[in-house]
């Protein structure tokens, strides 16, 4: 079953949805987004691609300075 509510959301998320995903995907895009943020330990790290993955390492103070160089070498930043 579904229902229909009404969020305040601001304009440049409103119109970064808008040119990323197609109108008939947009329910969906939106209800899968927020299971994954009140459920995170079934988020699907499948359809995250790689090169992100790679960045978000990179960012995270926890990872040796030698994983790092690595990925910089993968990613050619």
């Amino acid at each position: 079953m579904h229902v229909n509510r009404t969020y305040s959301l601001k304009l440049s998320t409103v119109e970064d949805l808008n040119e990323k995903v197609r109108p008939k995907l947009r329910s969906k895009f939106v209800q899968r987004a927020i299971e994954d943020r009140l459920n995170p330990q079934e988020f699907d790290t499948t359809v995250i691609p790689t090169r992100r993955l790679l960045a978000i390492l990179h960012a995270r103070e926890d990872v040796s300075d030698f994983m790092k160089r690595c990925i910089t070498s993968e990613l050619n930043i």
